[in-house]
């Protein structure tokens, strides 16, 4: 049975490359990337042996980095390799002792627990000057691996009942989100209060090598070292924590393979919400029901997170180089961010898009629906995002100049986004997804298309850039002005002549937007 189950997953994994050549090729480039990267590091290492500062210490936190990098990232963030999942054998009717152990097994055949070992195994090489501490230091990576896939399974099937409460989802990503957000400037914090390399690497390196996560990784810095004590200790917990580790992985997974996945509940609401607040128009409805998903549907908090976090990523920035430049462009950036964030609302809505096929909408109330729901959310964080800054700073003749930069950055883009969105769909995360998720196969496509929708929004906007350049360069508030009132005037005509060619594509491409969504599944 366990050979048969491993067999399983080395055809299932070789199946997933057969079914796009997108997705080949961007495993194939990611892969050699990765392995490239650690050549690299491996040679790096090789050559540097005894001769990089706090090398115990050093090993210890690669080793607790990995550790830590699967129990997140694979379960809370990307998700994982479902493909047998220990649900999935409920009806089934296999012994539990017998597709416990194999399960497990299973979990280390993909390509990232393979890069894994093989850049521990490279890290481990730093300590080649020494055969005995080179022997443990293998030792310990391989088992430091396996301490990082077993876990990762085991925060897998623990959340598999928690991921079906949408709010554990969107809750989970909200905080993740922050946390990458936030990583540099805390890293760069903690880096700038240290006086030097050993005041954050050695206190860390020590608490982290009787956790779990840094283990194994402490036992060859404590053998070169002569403390065999301090080795024995390290050594015992991280065989302890292992072990601990398996015997709660097989028994959750021998539980879920027979206990059935826990039923999603449907979502309950009380009230019209949005639908008694706008005009019961055609128009007024798709913006109700758009202001819903911008509320509700963790796809769109990507763009509502990033406004309180860009003011914050700036003043760090700010308070880093004493120059506070960067915040008078907060205004433009969350407008074409914000904007932008409609360009994939017809992908986003998925099978939910035949309502609007189906009941024949115009293309005009369609895009202006949807516009004036992206409006509604941006305009205050624009403004304030456009005025605070000058204010805040004394130079008042920056505001007009500011609003009128920000007002057209948001109105230009959500006209293009509505031209864009009618005319080029690609596959996005499904809805309930995880909104990190990468459908496979279209990442270029993908990537292409929204680069070249961002360049289309800055181009439209050099008319409105010239003035206000020249004024911050004069510091001009006359200039200003202009620039506030050719920002609203284009803004504005690209905005309505975005809603009406945006319109007219999609009322002559509304077979072809269904059958895109549709294929989407």
């Amino acid at each position: 049975m366990v050979a048969h189950v491993l067999s399983l997953k080395l055809r299932l994994l070789a199946n997933g490359f057969k079914r796009s050549i997108g997705q080949l090729i961007g495993v194939i480039i990611g892969g050699l990337y990765a392995l490239g990267m650690i050549v690299m590091l491996t040679l790096a290492v090789w050559f540097t042996a005894g001769e990089i500062p706090f090398q115990a210490d050093i090993f210890t936190l690669i080793g607790s980095a990995v550790v830590l990098g699967w129990a997140i990232i694979p379960p809370l963030l990307t998700g994982v390799d479902l493909t047998l999942e220990p649900s999935r054998f409920v009806h089934f009717g296999i012994p539990e002792k017998t597709l416990g152990p194999a399960l497990v097994l299973a979990g280390f055949i993909s390509i990232p627990a393979a890069l894994t070992i093989v850049g521990l195994i490279g890290a481990s090489l730093m300590w080649r000057l020494d055969a005995a501490a080179l022997t443990l230091a293998l030792v310990a990576a391989i088992a430091t691996a396996v301490m990082a896939i077993l876990l990762c399974q085991y925060l897998v099937i623990m959340a598999t009942a928690l991921r079906a409460k949408r709010r554990f989802r969107e809750l989970t990503f909200v905080l993740l989100f922050v946390v990458l957000v936030g990583l540099g400037p805390i890293l760069s914090s903690v880096f700038s209060a240290a006086l030097s390399l050993g005041d954050w690497v050695s206190p860390i390196a020590a608490v982290l090598g009787y956790t779990p996560l840094g283990a194994f990784a402490a036992v060859p810095g404590a053998f070169a070292a002569g403390l065999y004590g301090q080795m024995a200790i390290h050594l015992l917990l991280g065989v302890i924590y292992l072990g601990g580790l398996y015997l709660l992985l097989a028994r959750a997974t021998a539980k879920a393979t027979v206990t059935p996945p826990p039923e999603q509940r449907a979502a309950t609401a009380k009230g019209l919400g949005f639908f008694k607040l706008l005009p019961a128009t055609p128009t007024g409805a798709v913006a109700a029901r758009a202001l819903t998903y911008w509320l509700k549907d963790p796809r769109y908090a990507i763009g509502v997170l990033i406004v309180p976090m860009l003011p914050l990523l700036f003043w760090f920035t700010g308070n880093q180089t004493g120059s506070y430049a960067m915040m008078y462009v907060l205004g433009p950036m969350i407008g074409i961010l914000m904007g932008f964030s409609i360009s994939a609302d017809i992908s986003y809505d998925n099978t939910a898009f035949a309502l609007h096929a189906l009941t024949g909408i115009s293309g005009r109330a369609d895009r202006a629906g949807r516009a004036l729901s992206c409006l509604l959310v941006a305009i205050i964080p624009v403004l304030a995002a456009a005025i605070l800054p000058g204010l805040i700073t004394g130079s008042f003749w920056r505001i007009p100049g500011d609003l009128g930069l920000s007002l057209a950055a948001l109105f230009i883009a959500l006209g293009v986004s509505s031209v864009a969105s009618a005319r080029y769909t690609y596959s996005v995360p499904l809805p309930g997804d995880n909104p990190m998720k990468t459908p496979p196969g279209n990442g270029l496509r993908v990537a292409l298309t929204q680069i070249l929708t961002m360049l289309v929004m800055g181009l439209l906007l050099i008319p409105v850039l010239i003035p206000y350049v020249i004024g911050w360069v004069q510091q001009s508030q006359s200039l200003g002005f202009i620039t506030l009132g050719a920002g609203l005037v284009l803004g504005v005509l690209l905005l309505l002549g975005g809603i009406a060619l945006g319109g007219k594509w999609y009322e002559k491409r509304t077979p072809e937007l269904m059958q895109a969504v549709m294929l989407n599944k």
